[in-house]
């Protein structure tokens, strides 16, 4: 924060001033007070029993991208071929909502960093079926 320079000859005004900017400072950071009822984002909500931490753990957990996958490949298949690197967290395989065929992509997601570094390092170029995979670390939801 700001620091008042405090003169030598100190008349006591001085000090008064670096004591009021202080005060100041830690008033600005504090929340607003709302209304009752009024809307709160879920960030800056106290006492929200989630706490923002399920979707923040999602975020920090390790989680590859993989590309270029067949029409017919099936959640079990991805298990199978990425559960030897590490215990698994989540698969997600994207599917046509009518249809429920791949649309050839999915995101997998690792327990530990280092079971992700290994199936994107063996992985990355593997031939699956008749095609080469791409795989690469999933970008964060929203960028």
């Amino acid at each position: 924060g700001r620091e008042a320079v405090v003169s030598t000859q100190s008349t006591g005004d001085t000090l008064g001033a670096a004591l009021d900017v202080r005060e100041e400072e830690a008033n600005a950071t504090k929340m607003p007070t709302r209304a009752p009822g009024t809307y709160v984002p879920p960030a800056i909500r106290k006492g929200d029993s989630r706490d923002d931490t399920q979707s923040r753990q999602r975020d920090e957990n390790p989680t590859i991208r993989v590309s270029n996958l067949a029409e017919e490949t099936s959640d079990k298949d991805l298990q199978d071929l990425f559960k030897p690197f590490g215990a698994l967290s989540r698969i997600y395989l994207a599917k046509d909502k009518n249809t429920g065929i791949s649309k050839g992509f999915a995101y997998i997601t690792y327990n530990r960093r280092e079971s992700a570094e290994k199936a994107l390092k063996q992985l990355h170029r593997y031939r699956y079926g008749h095609l080469i995979l791409q795989v690469e670390w999933a970008k964060p939801s929203g960028s």
